[in-house]
């Protein structure tokens, strides 16, 4: 569960993935917050990349608040799915994220991914 500062910015970060990979793209759904845009074999994915009616790819974008044990059943069915699952995380916590697959036997069934905000020029 995410509090309203984490919802932001995981709604920040889907927000960007989408303007960022739409030109690589055909298509770009996605989930942001409670949203059922799009559907992928009974899933909701923060993002899911595909073109032509096919789904290639699908990223989760986890705050510091789900990388724990309790969300492991969730990433394992979004494994099952059959599609290539990227887990987006701040770069900080890629560590934790990283330790936590390795733990629970998950390591080969995603990639891993890191994002960083910067600011400058303030």
């Amino acid at each position: 569960m995410y509090n309203l500062d984490e919802q932001l910015l995981h709604d920040l970060i889907i927000h960007h993935v989408k303007a960022k990979y739409s030109k690589i793209h055909k298509e770009v759904h996605t989930n942001p917050g409670e949203e059922k845009n799009f559907e992928v074999q009974g899933f909701y994915p923060d993002v899911a990349f595909g073109g032509y009616g096919q789904i290639t790819q699908i990223i989760e974008v986890e705050t510091e608040n789900n990388l724990h044990k309790e969300r492991v059943p969730y990433w394992e069915s979004l494994a099952r799915a059959g599609k290539q699952v990227t887990i987006l995380v701040a770069k900080r916590h890629q560590r934790t994220l990283t330790d936590l697959l390795w733990k629970t036997g998950l390591m080969g069934k995603f990639k891993v991914a890191t994002f960083d905000i910067v600011f400058e020029n303030l």
